[in-house]
């Protein structure tokens, strides 16, 4: 698994308060397309309204959208209060939409008094945007105003996640073409989609850890992250390869539904009860492969995966459960059965 980027919170309460305005207009200005908005604010006498928004419907109805910008550390119910109060004061109408736009977190019994608040004085609908929200749209949806407003330059981490897509794109391109078997006159294509293995040119792989470099004296995970071992492989999945790992199989308790049962039901009545035997199946995903040699070398001269071994044990990104060629919801496996110590397994490890 890999560690993502962290930030520390926007420091919204840093901006001057007109520069907060601005900030607020930009983000709303984008939401919808608006017929009309305005940021009052910056007029001066803004009657408790910052920003003022007309929203036209397809149906022709209008609505008013009114917005109040505060860029305070901390955010009190007698300070929701005293806003809706100055705006009541100052108009005689009510918008369809008001919001209170706030620089801090606010807690649920804040946003309950607006909504309280809010209902007793005829407002339509009430509403807060905190930090929080704010913050969220701006990392997901403008990163040009995080580096106007921040100087946080996201840029570069979003060419960093093209490049990775573009490279990932190319490498499954690369390997379903590499690893594909041509057909055999004569083949029965339909047995390729009951035994999908049967596409690949080789049943196995060797998965390599990239920052192995005792290979080929050492053993699997001498040290952690690194070694080798031989691998069966089972399919494509649609985030890359699916091969057999340790210990191959398992032995389950798996539940089915009865017929005629819902779908949904977490009923036990609802369900037969069953041992099964599951095959053991991990997930490669194509960002773990960093490249693969289908010539494999003179000991193991079958195709070599070199991959980044993420989660330090293995280069999945899951393990998933198969029976008769089906994979087993998760949610339907009761219990994975321990192996009897006097059964032998197949050997996964060279």
């Amino acid at each position: 698994m890999h560690v993502t980027r962290t930030y520390a919170p926007l420091p919204f309460h840093d901006l001057d308060p007109k520069r907060f305005e601005d900030l607020c207009l930009s983000i709303l200005y984008r939401m919808w397309r608006w017929e009309k908005i305005e940021n009052l604010g910056r007029l001066g006498k803004d009657d408790a309204i910052d920003i003022s928004a007309i929203e036209l419907l397809e149906n022709g109805k209008r609505n008013t959208w009114h917005f109040q910008c505060k860029r305070y550390k901390e955010l009190s119910q007698s300070q929701v209060e005293g806003i809706i109060k100055d705006y009541c004061k100052r108009n005689t109408s009510r918008p369809d939409y008001y919001f209170i736009l706030a620089g801090c977190n606010v807690s649920k019994s804040v946003r309950d008094a607006l909504e309280e608040v809010g209902k007793k004085n005829g407002f339509h609908t009430v509403g807060i945007w905190a930090s929080s929200e704010l913050e969220a749209r701006l990392y997901a949806d403008h990163h040009d105003l995080l580096f106007a407003f921040f100087g946080i330059n996201m840029s570069g981490e979003r060419n960093e996640i093209i490049s990775s897509i573009r490279r990932n794109v190319a490498l499954k391109k690369r390997m379903h073409k590499d690893f594909a078997k041509p057909y055999e006159a004569g083949e029965d294509r339909l047995k390729r989609l009951e035994e999908p293995w049967r596409c690949f040119i080789s049943s196995k792989v060797l998965i390599r850890s990239i920052y192995d470099k005792a290979y080929p004296t050492n053993t699997l995970l001498e040290e952690i992250g690194t070694g080798y071992y031989k691998a069966e492989i089972f399919n494509w999945y649609h985030n890359g390869l699916m091969v057999h790992t340790h210990p191959f199989a398992v032995n389950a308790i798996v539940r089915y539904l009865k017929d005629g049962a819902d779908d949904e039901s977490e009923n036990p009545e609802d369900y037969i009860i069953m041992e099964e035997r599951l095959d053991v199946i991990g997930c490669i995903p194509f960002e773990n492969i960093i490249e693969y040699d289908m010539d494999g070398d003179e000991i193991h001269n079958y195709p070599h995966l070199y991959c980044d071994f993420a989660g330090g044990m293995d280069p999945y990104e899951k393990i998933v459960y198969y029976q008769n060629g089906y994979q087993v919801d998760e949610k339907d496996i009761v219990e994975i059965l321990k192996e009897d110590k006097n059964e032998t397994s197949v050997e996964q490890h060279i």
